[in-house]
């Protein structure tokens, strides 16, 4: 059991570190799969050769759990390829310093760019007006959506766009009490609106571009990562059957 959970925390942190950097976001492949794969070869590591039966009670929950985390990761296999997506007929343009871009045309290897130092302004439009709407706007890890933020507005005026022009994300994101400091890396963004007149969903990848281990996150990420494979070559070279020295063979 030891193995496997510092195999999962090994897995997690370098999921953190990927997505810090942009590389991948925290999606079903890097939050399940990848820590579950770890996971296998921590309980692989610190068990196979060890002195006592190696089917104990605690290796069989060990192996439940990674083979569960890994089969719900598996399913993220089928959205490596997928792109942003509008339904209800929805259209919404972004641009930033370093890109620009519309919602369908991001993806996970080619997410919008967003400089936190720099500007954004975006455009969205409505087939039609959407009147006394609610709306929901939620970023996914691991397959799930977690609501970041949500409103509602009557839209007497029958408004079809919102448009805005931020010229500082940074100041922005902190009149608002958003902890942008910490946000960086590649995220998995959706929203919907409903309302009388219409209803639109759907979602988008975003980079907020960053350098090598700026921010808290990434740097605790890595030194847990450093500890907790530390920690699985102790638990791997501990409890081995040695030969003792002086030891021959009876004839």
């Amino acid at each position: 059991m030891t193995g496997t959970l510092l195999g999962l925390v090994v897995g997690v942190a370098i999921a953190v570190l990927l997505q810090q950097h942009g590389i991948w976001p925290l999606d079903k492949l890097a939050v399940f799969l990848l820590p579950a794969i770890t996971g296998l070869l921590g309980m692989a590591a610190t068990t196979l050769g060890r002195v006592g039966e190696p089917w104990s009670a605690n290796t069989v929950i060990a192996l439940v759990l990674t083979l569960g985390m890994a089969a719900w990761g598996l399913t993220g296999l089928v959205e490596i390829g997928e792109s942003g997506r509008l339904n209800g007929g929805c259209r919404v343009e972004a641009s930033s310093n370093v890109d620009d871009t519309m919602v369908t045309d991001t993806s996970r290897g080619n997410p919008f760019e967003i400089d936190p130092d720099g500007g954004l302004s975006w455009d969205a439009r409505s087939p039609g007006p959407i009147m006394d709407h609610t709306w929901e706007i939620w970023v996914d890890i691991g397959g799930f959506p977690v609501p970041v933020e949500s409103g509602g507005d009557p839209n007497t005026a029958g408004d079809q766009s919102n448009e805005g022009d931020v010229p500082d994300v940074t100041g922005y994101a902190e009149g608002r009490d958003i902890p942008i400091d910490e946000l960086r890396g590649v995220f998995e963004v959706g929203g919907d609106i409903e309302g009388e007149g219409g209803a639109c969903d759907g979602f988008a990848f975003v980079e907020l571009t960053s350098e090598p281990l700026e921010t808290t996150t990434a740097k605790i990420a890595l030194a847990i990562l450093a500890l907790a494979v530390a920690g699985l070559v102790v638990a791997a070279l501990s409890g081995r059957e040695v030969e003792p020295v002086g030891r021959h063979s009876e004839t």
